[in-house]
């Protein structure tokens, strides 16, 4: 009887660790989604898609804009509190 209970328990050891090997492949493959939030800090990364970002960008290269962008040339230059706009059309 013991050793129909380790042979079991042996069994259902080598099931569990086989469904969470699958998982994993499964994931890595992109059947299974998973979303995750990435932290980068330093070093270089390349993006597709839509980024939110709050907080400050340093960009170097060539940027192309699809939409109207809106640019508060006071608070840029920081003076005399008027507010100037550019429309890119």
């Amino acid at each position: 009887m013991k050793k129909m209970s380790k042979i079991l328990s042996f069994r259902l050891i080598l099931i569990v660790i086989g469904l969470g090997i699958w998982v994993l492949v499964l994931q890595n493959a992109g059947v299974i989604p998973t979303k995750q939030n990435v932290y980068v800090k330093g070093g270089y990364v390349d993006v597709s898609g839509s980024v939110d970002v709050s907080n400050t960008v340093d960009v170097s290269g060539s940027v192309r804009v699809f939409n109207t962008v809106s640019v508060s040339i006071d608070e840029v230059l920081g003076r005399d509190g008027k507010k100037y706009y550019y429309n890119n059309y």
